[in-house]
């Protein structure tokens, strides 16, 4: 099943010399559906589509976009709340029964590896510049760091790394180990992303320093926010959106399978 968010939030209105513009909720990915259940194209409830997540760098393989189902062992660990020295991929309740995507780094899982996302722009139009926010969860129950990055692509190729945006455990092992929030947010400015055409968005994890087992990571509330420019005529009372007809969206195809 597709998933197409309709819902649209509007906010921060400038008005200047009839020049408007306003910022457009596109889409929100918070995995409360998620169980750690494995990827497939045709994903069942509690898992994620592999059409849209690729990931590398663990023992039993990588997840190629369209791939194989992969719901066994490093790829579906299931529900944990924190804790874990198996590696692989986990839904983990970061707290009150929040659910993100997790992952349990250890000397071959995930170090190095990377989760990556593809979009597509249904829009209609090429998007210049895109606004992204997520959290990164860290459980800081072990004495090695470990690293948590952010960078982009155009073409699932080359990518640009932000370091502004890096995350990284730290070495020594919390007193009372307890997830933390790290909220992450910046502007992709020029990205110039064609209608129809696909867009990446890529984290990246491995050791950085320390020794032992590894923290665990969770990743959770990807949003995306377009600012989009419009003309206002007040005598009509009339807002026309430069180049839409109507207000669209950008489309992750599906996040999750959701039952209807």
């Amino acid at each position: 099943m597709t998933i197409q968010l309709l819902l649209i939030v509007v906010s921060n209105i400038v008005l200047s010399n009839k020049a408007l513009a306003f910022n457009i909720t596109l889409e929100t990915i918070d995995f409360s559906d998620f169980t750690g259940d494995g990827f497939s194209s045709a994903p069942s409830s509690g898992q994620l589509d592999n059409d849209d997540w690729a990931v590398t760098g663990l023992s039993d393989g990588d997840v190629a976009f369209g791939d194989v189902d992969k719901n066994t062992n490093d790829f579906a660990r299931g529900i944990s709340s924190g804790g874990e020295n198996t590696g692989g991929i986990y839904s983990f309740d970061v707290g009150e029964g929040n659910r993100a995507l997790g992952i349990q780094p250890t000397a071959g899982d995930f170090n190095p590896g990377t989760f990556t996302l593809k979009l597509t722009n249904d829009t209609g139009n090429t998007i210049n510049d895109l606004d992204i926010s997520y959290s990164v969860y860290i459980f800081n129950d072990e004495n090695r760091s470990n690293s948590f990055n952010f960078s982009y692509s155009g073409d699932n190729s080359t990518y640009t790394s932000i370091s502004s945006l890096n995350v990284t455990s730290t070495a020594g092992e919390a007193a009372a180990p307890a997830w933390v929030e790290n909220s992450r947010s910046t502007t992709l400015s020029g990205v110039n992303i064609a209608s129809n055409s696909d867009f990446y968005l890529r984290w990246s994890g491995e050791d950085v320093g320390g020794s032992g087992h590894r923290d665990e990571f969770a990743l959770d509330d990807i949003s995306f926010r377009e600012e989009v420019p419009f003309d206002f005529s007040p005598s009509l009372g009339l807002l026309t959106i430069a180049g839409f007809g109507m207000v669209s969206y950008l489309k992750k195809r599906s996040q999750l399978n959701k039952q209807s």
